[in-house]
Order: structure tokens, then C-alpha cells, then sequence
């Protein structure tokens, strides 16, 4: 360090507690074990474990192996060990766009039109959304959230699959629409091949 030189402070990071991360996992199997119906037995042969690990880690007895934990994702796809990876304020996504049944577009909106259910005056919560409602419509959420992810890994894949961001690629299309009411008035499709901001 540079004579007169102040010492460099780094931001304090809380340590995640043993019981923390045993609880995000216990958390982990009963859902999969709710979402899938599988027993501590079942969920330990897809798991290629014991039904005693599967047990202890659904009980907070012991802490899970990572190795686990990642079979997990890979068996019941991105997202499944969501739980733990909040304690690090993340979530995973897939890194190939998920399989999906329908256009994407088709999930976003039946997501949304059951979000908006949840606030009509006549719903549980009326105009706020309850935990409970939510709950109730976590298939089309996470099928929401799918979509979002498979649209943004077309737009901008990770760097290691060597696949070309939206953003890299020409040409480039834009489509302005002006509407009135009902009708559209006026269409007009812009191209270019340059880099966004060049």
C-alpha cells in the first residue's frame, strides 16, 4: 500500500447461518415432493440418493450435498432450487430457451389475464393481491416466467454459446404503428444493418 494511502474498505456481506440454507432446502424437497408427488423414497431414486438423505433434508437434519442439489435443477428443471439460490438474492435460468408448448407470447398473456383476476373488487384480496391468489396461479406464473426466459436468451444468449445477441445481429427491422380506435392508420417498417448506436 502507497505511503499516506487510505486502506481500501470493502462492503460487509452478511454469512448465510447453516440453518438458513437448511431451510431454503427443506423448502426445496417439499415443494418438488408437493409439485410432482413423489415420497421421500421416489424422490431419493430419481435423485440417485437414499430415502434417508431425501428425509433429513426435508426434516433440516443435515445439510444437503451440492451434488444433490444440482440433480435437482437438472431433473426438475431451472428454477427448482430457486429457494436456495434466493439466499444470494438469485434465481437460475436456463441457458438453452426451454421447450415450449405454446408461442410464448400465449403463456405471458394467460399469466397476466389470471393476475388480473386476483384485483377485481369481487376477488379474495379486491383490489391487492393475496399470497393465497398467487398460489393459486404459480403454474401460469412460472409458465410466464419460462416464456420470459426463452425470449430473452433468442434476444441475448450467454457468451458461452457462442450465439450472436439480438443486438449483434443484421439486419435490424423496426415496425412503427399508428392507430385510430380499432384501425391502423399507418405501417411503416424501418431497416437497418448498423450496431444499435452506431
Amino acid at each position: 500500500m502507497a505511503h499516506g494511502s487510505a486502506p481500501v474498505k470493502h462492503p460487509s456481506v452478511s454469512r448465510m447461518s447453516s440453518a438458513a440454507y437448511r431451510d431454503a432446502v427443506a423448502q426445496i424437497i417439499r415443494r418438488v415432493q408437493k409439485d410432482h408427488g413423489l415420497n421421500d423414497g421416489q424422490l431419493a431414486t430419481r435423485l440417485a440418493c437414499s430415502a434417508s438423505t431425501i428425509r433429513n433434508a426435508r426434516t433440516g437434519a443435515t445439510n444437503l450435498d451440492a451434488a444433490i442439489l444440482i440433480n435437482i435443477e437438472r431433473q426438475f428443471g431451472p428454477g427448482a432450487i430457486d429457494p436456495y439460490l434466493a439466499l444470494a438474492n438469485a434465481r437460475a435460468i436456463p441457458i438453452e430457451p426451454p421447450a415450449l408448448d405454446a408461442p410464448p407470447t400465449l403463456a405471458i398473456v394467460e399469466a397476466l389475464h389470471r393476475l388480473i383476476e386476483t384485483q377485481t373488487p369481487d376477488s379474495d384480496g379486491g383490489g391487492s393481491t393475496t399470497p393465497r391468489e398467487l398460489l393459486a396461479i404459480l403454474k401460469e406464473l412460472r409458465g410466464a416466467r419460462s416464456a420470459f426466459d426463452a425470449l430473452i436468451l433468442i434476444a441475448d444468449p450467454p457468451p458461452a454459446s457462442g450465439e450472436k445477441g439480438f443486438r449483434h445481429k443484421n439486419p435490424k427491422r423496426l415496425a412503427v404503428v399508428r392507430t385510430e380506435g380499432d384501425d391502423v392508420a399507418h405501417a411503416r417498417i424501418f431497416e437497418s444493418r448498423a450496431g444499435l448506436g452506431q
